[in-house]
């Protein structure tokens, strides 16, 4: 069944217009007329707005909305490499960078106001996703138990690709993972999702002011970080760690477009976004960096 969020989030097609540039100096493609299938997937969800807890109207209006160009439909296997003479040619992604990015946008507004969906996911839909997955977003997050990006972006199975390590940092293993979801799954999405009160943040605060001393791997763990530290301490903030963790996730973001061949292309070519983002404890809200 096509969840309520991914049925809204259909409807980004022409109304998300680009908030970030692709490259600097180059053109970022229009986007598409409305079409009439979404204008039809608009009336259908105003409905539902007025009966979100009936599940047997929202399966009933939700079958009755066409897929968005480029989707499979609803109970096909999820779109993969094809076989064209024998060279293997990567399926077009399902989502556009905007796209997947108004989509972060709407489940995180969802779940901020406690509105978020806690349904698991069915028997037939967990079959489906055993034949493939098409995530539209790769996430890079930190362990923080507080800080799970299925529920903060009101997400599902088969949604996300999440590469979690304390302090939102990228290792070589990190870096293969977030490759693998961009070059073979078709993710036009990568976000670098820090949050406050951060720990490991925190700790390399600490090394780096107090000289603090961390044994073994926990010293490791904390030393990607350090730089961020150094670069937000020199702007003399208020709050120390608060300017590290943000300035953390901001450098991780900027590294990762330029350290592999891939994602630099594909950034280029407007198939790919990375940017860094920071989630509120507080508040539950992620304010994104664009």
């Amino acid at each position: 069944m096509v969840s309520r969020r991914t049925l809204l989030g259909a409807l980004g097609v022409g109304l998300a217009a680009p908030a970030l540039a692709y490259a600097e100096g180059l053109h970022v493609p229009e986007l598409p007329a409305v079409t009439p299938q979404a204008r039809k997937a608009r009336r259908v969800t105003k409905a539902l707005s007025t009966q979100a807890t009936d599940k047997v109207a929202l399966d009933k209006a939700v079958s009755s909305v066409p897929p968005m160009e480029g989707q499979a439909p609803h109970g096909a296997p999820a779109a993969g490499p094809t076989q064209v003479s024998g060279v293997k040619v990567e399926a077009a992604p399902a989502v556009s960078p905007d796209e997947a990015l108004g989509r972060l946008k709407h489940g995180n507004a969802i779940f901020a106001r406690g509105g978020a969906s806690l349904m698991l996911p069915s028997v037939a839909r967990i079959s489906e996703l055993a034949g493939g997955q098409k995530p539209f977003a790769v996430i890079v997050g930190c362990s923080d138990s507080r800080t799970a990006p299925e529920l903060i972006f009101d997400c599902n199975l088969g949604e996300l690709f999440i590469v979690r390590v304390a302090g939102s940092t990228v290792g070589p293993e990190g870096l293969g993972s977030i490759l693998y979801a961009v070059e073979h799954l078709g993710a036009p999405l990568i976000v670098v999702l820090g949050h406050t009160k951060c720990g490991a943040v925190g700790a390399a605060v600490d090394v780096a002011t107090k000289h603090a001393h961390l044994h073994g791997a926990l010293q490791d763990m904390i030393l990607p970080i350090l730089p961020a530290v150094f670069d937000a301490e020199s702007d003399h903030p208020a709050d120390l760690q608060d300017a590290a963790i943000r300035r953390n996730v901001r450098n991780t973001a900027a590294r990762l477009k330029v350290c592999d061949g891939t994602l630099a292309e594909r950034i280029a070519q407007g198939r790919l976004k990375v940017l860094s983002a920071c989630y509120d404890l507080s508040t539950a809200e992620v304010k994104f960096d664009v």
